[in-house]
C-alpha cells in the first residue's frame, strides 16, 4: 500500500481542481495546497500518465482529465440520491427530535415532492405527502428552492400558482433575504399550525435540486432554540450538498475567503 500521505496529496490535488477552479499552473497549486513545487510536479505527472489530469499545451497549466470525467460520470448514474442523504436526516432528526423532511425540485413541473421522512417520537406531529407533487412559492421547503431559481425561473412559478401582481414583491423581497441567509423559516404556510425550518440542497455545478426540513407544532418551537435548529438544518444541508458535489461555500466560509 502506498504511503497513506500521498494518498492524502493527491486527493487534496484533485479537490483543489473540483472545489476551487478547473486549471491551475504548477507554481500556484503548490502555493495554494503548501507543497514544495518539485514534489507537486511529481504526483501530477503521475496523475497525468493515468489521464487523471491533463496539460493544456497553450497554458501550460493542469486540468482534470479524460479518465476522471469518465468515472465521475459512471459514479454519478448510480448515485441514489435518497440514499446519501438518509444517514443525514437521520443525524437531524436525532439532534433536533422533531420530523425531518427531504424534498426534490422537479423543474419539468415547476413543484416539488417529499421523497423521504424521518418520523418523530411524539404523539403529536405533522405528517406531510410523500411522492405528491406541491408548490414551492410556499413554506420553507418550496420557498428553499425557489430563492435559488433564476428570476424567470420564480416569475413562472409565481405565474403557474397564479401568486397576486400586488403579492409579489413580498414574495420577492422574502425570497432574497432566504437567498442571503441560506435558510427558511415559515409558519402556518403548508400545513395550519405548523412551523418548519428549511435549507436548500445542491449538486455538483451548484444546480438547486431540493431542500430539507424539520417541522413541528408551532407552540412547541421555543425562541431561544431557533439558532440552534437554524444552524443545524443548515450543515446537515450543507454536508448533503457537499457529498452530492457541490462546492457552494456557506456564508461564513465565504466571509472567511474575503
Amino acid at each position: 500500500m502506498k504511503n497513506p500521505n500521498v494518498i492524502s496529496k493527491t486527493f487534496s490535488i484533485l479537490r483543489a481542481f473540483t472545489d476551487v477552479k478547473s486549471e491551475w499552473g504548477v507554481n500556484e497549486l503548490a502555493r495554494h495546497l503548501k507543497m514544495p513545487p518539485s514534489s507537486l510536479h511529481r504526483m501530477l505527472t503521475s496523475l497525468k500518465e493515468e489521464n487523471i489530469v491533463e496539460l493544456v499545451e497553450s497554458s501550460q497549466k493542469y486540468r482534470i482529465g479524460m479518465d476522471l470525467i469518465r468515472m465521475s460520470s459512471l459514479i454519478s448514474t448510480h448515485v441514489d440520491v435518497k440514499s446519501i442523504a438518509r444517514p443525514f436526516l437521520e443525524g437531524l432528526k436525532a439532534k433536533l427530535k422533531h420530523p425531518v423532511y427531504f424534498s426534490l425540485y422537479y423543474p419539468q413541473h415547476r413543484k416539488l415532492a417529499f421523497i423521504d421522512s424521518i418520523k418523530s417520537s411524539f404523539a403529536l406531529q405533522y405528517v406531510l405527502d410523500i411522492g405528491v407533487l406541491q408548490p414551492i412559492h410556499v413554506a420553507s421547503s418550496g420557498k428553499s428552492i425557489l430563492a435559488f431559481l433564476t428570476q424567470q425561473e420564480i416569475d413562472a412559478v409565481l405565474d403557474q400558482e397564479g401568486v397576486p401582481v400586488s403579492e409579489r414583491l413580498k414574495v420577492i423581497k422574502e425570497l432574497e433575504y432566504i437567498k442571503n441567509d441560506g435558510y427558511a423559516i415559515t409558519s402556518n404556510e403548508r400545513k395550519e399550525g405548523a412551523l418548519s425550518v428549511g435549507a436548500p440542497i445542491f449538486k455538483a455545478n451548484n444546480v438547486i435540486i431540493g431542500s430539507i426540513i424539520c417541522v413541528m407544532p408551532i407552540n412547541e418551537f421555543k425562541e431561544e432554540e431557533k439558532e440552534f435548529f437554524i444552524r443545524s438544518v443548515k450543515e446537515t444541508a450543507e454536508s448533503i450538498s457537499y457529498v452530492l458535489g457541490s462546492s457552494k461555500a456557506s456564508k461564513e466560509e465565504e466571509e472567511l475567503m474575503i
